[in-house]
């Protein structure tokens, strides 16, 4: 079975964390979602599962011939072929496994039956040549064509140059690749930024009768809702699963986040009370016993982490008066 695999992954950018000690299992059959405030490091976890950038410290483990495909957030520009050129690049690996079977298919022309190796070169031949017809390589062209129009492309538009396409357009042919690749497990890293209504549902349908394994970045409740079936959050440096609907893991988190709003509340006014008091007795000799036993507990209290960002958005309101 086709996986990925890492335990006790770690990754610091200077002081701040943005792993610690992560876990996570990715299968075929999969169907996840990351979630976390902006700036959490989602887009960076992803990179480090595809092994583009490496932690610094941690297992990560990958089945052999485990095929995962990365379709970045943005930043990604083609030049010098038609949109249907540039999406039937997706099969260049293979193209590379006919190369493959054509090199074994001529050592076999040129073996004996007596020669030790005709046994192992028949069966890399049936393996290398199984693999190039589960990759849909001899359906390509109408699979280019049913691919492109289904994320918008009309069939008048694949002989166009990609050269004239929006960075959005562009990114509907990175996302259409990805798709013809056919990989073992996707990391798609907000898809339907540049997508309309239409190519949108398209790519909703595909993900949920997919057979390999995903992890996507959307803001789309809806999508993710009928697509997903558990949800990895990134926050503070902290990797946790949630399984279900995304739905279930935001009414989950809400009652967890409200529950952390109040403790953290709590020690906000304890801080205040302790800094209060060795402000006001610090220099007082009389009460120099208490103002260390107050400094002591302050060293003891392990602070709660709230991302700015929450804080903002955090309010409470007073109960509205009596008529």
């Amino acid at each position: 079975m086709a996986f990925v695999q890492f335990t006790g992954v770690s990754l610091a950018f200077g002081a701040r964390d943005i792993l610690r000690d992560a876990v996570l299992f990715m299968a075929s059959g999969t169907k996840a979602a990351l979630a976390g405030p902006n700036g959490a490091g989602k887009t960076t976890l992803m990179r480090i599962i595809v092994g583009v950038l490496p932690p610094d410290s941690g297992d990560r483990a990958i089945q052999k011939g485990t095929r995962v495909s990365y379709l970045p957030q943005s930043g990604i520009a083609y030049s010098g072929c038609s949109i249907y050129g540039e999406a039937e690049k997706a099969y260049a690996a293979v193209d590379e496994l006919i190369r493959e079977r054509e090199a074994i298919g001529t050592e076999l022309e040129m073996s004996t039956k007596d020669d030790d190796r005709v046994t192992s070169l028949v069966e890399a031949f049936h393996h290398l040549d199984e693999a190039i017809a589960d990759s849909g390589y001899y359906r390509r062209k109408d699979r280019i064509r049913e691919v492109l129009t289904g994320l918008g492309f009309g069939q008048d538009e694949l002989d166009r140059s990609v050269d004239e396409l929006s960075g959005g357009w562009q990114m509907r042919v990175a996302l259409a690749k990805v798709i013809l690749e056919n990989p073992d497990i996707m990391l798609l890293d907000e898809p339907t930024n540049y997508l309309d209504l239409e190519a949108r549902d398209w790519l909703e349908e595909f993900l949920k009768d997919f057979k390999g394994g995903f992890l996507v970045v959307s803001h789309d409740r809806s999508f993710l809702d009928a697509t997903v079936r558990e949800v990895h959050e990134l926050w503070n440096g902290k990797l946790t699963r949630y399984p279900g609907s995304y739905s279930a893991y935001e009414r989950q988190r809400a009652q967890e986040l409200e529950t952390l709003f109040k403790a953290w509340e709590a020690q906000q006014e304890e801080i205040a009370r302790l800094e209060d008091f060795i402000r006001r007795f610090r220099y007082k000799p009389t009460k120099a016993a208490q103002v260390q036993s107050r400094v002591k507990q302050l060293d003891k209290i392990e602070p709660i982490i709230i991302p700015e960002g929450l804080k903002r958005v955090h309010f409470s309101f007073p109960p509205p008066p009596h008529a």
